[in-house]
């Protein structure tokens, strides 16, 4: 009887053990949630004010992923929303937000009639979520006075399983960089109604040596991967953004 009460206590020890260990080894699915940040000057921000400042960033809030990983995907965000400010480089949401209307209160003090109010707006969207792969873009405009506002769209890669940076290196094949930058030119071209025999400096956009470069504001998308060239970057402001969009059909020889 005791060997028999012995052997069920095993089982039982056993049973439990496995189905804790089967609990434990569960995985939770990752989700998000869109939230919103903002911060206005005290007393608050009419339509037409020409005296406030407002800071606004809507951004996704993710469950199922590790509490560094978290982390990193605020940094990273924060870092595609300070306006390419380093001085707010490390500093938290809210802190950069008062500066923001700190730097407003001040500038109005010294020109009492500002020409408008500023403002800075970001939504940050969810491109590609799956268990390897996590691809934000945020999508900001601002206003700090002169002649017209600013802004741009700034694409984030990490790992969702361990917030590590991921790069063209992490998808493609060593090698690749010459096919992608050809499938990159021939894209741009389109997307700028251009020939392939024009010359991009004719055009007014500024390459070094007059030669078309794929630059590395670039998010990956279910089908391929997506760059990104904001105003002043390769021509003037009046000539506006760049989006080209690269399918991986065109690269199969090159995927990892």
């Amino acid at each position: 009887m005791t060997s028999k009460l012995l052997l069920l206590a095993v089982g039982i020890v056993v049973v439990a053990s496995c189905t804790m260990r089967e609990k434990k080894e569960e995985k939770v699915p990752v989700a998000y949630t869109m939230t919103s940040f903002r911060l206005e000057s005290a007393g608050g921000c009419a339509t037409d004010s020409t005296a406030c400042a407002s800071y606004e960033i809507d951004y996704p809030v993710f469950t199922g992923l590790d509490s560094m990983v978290n982390v990193v995907i605020s940094k990273r965000i924060l870092l595609t929303a300070d306006m390419g400010n380093p001085e707010q480089r490390g500093k938290t949401m809210e802190e950069v937000a008062h500066d923001f209307i700190q730097d407003f209160e001040k500038f109005t003090k010294e020109f009492p009639d500002p020409s408008g109010g500023w403002y800075y707006g970001a939504t940050v969207s969810v491109v590609l979520l799956n268990d390897t792969l996590l691809t934000l873009a945020t999508q900001d405009e601002y206003f700090t006075g002169g002649a017209h506002g600013g802004g741009g769209k700034y694409f984030i890669n990490i790992d969702p399983r361990n917030g590590r940076d991921i790069t063209l290196d992490d998808i493609f094949k060593p090698g690749y960089e010459a096919a992608l930058t050809t499938q990159g030119e021939q894209a741009f071209r389109k997307a700028r109604e251009m020939a392939d025999t024009t010359s991009l400096q004719q055009q007014a956009f500024e390459f070094p040596d007059n030669k078309f470069q794929l630059n590395k504001n670039y998010g990956f998308t279910q089908d391929g991967v997506t760059f990104y060239y904001n105003s002043y970057e390769v021509a003037s402001y009046a000539a506006g953004p760049t989006e080209i969009h690269i399918p991986y059909t065109a690269l199969t020889a090159w995927r990892k």
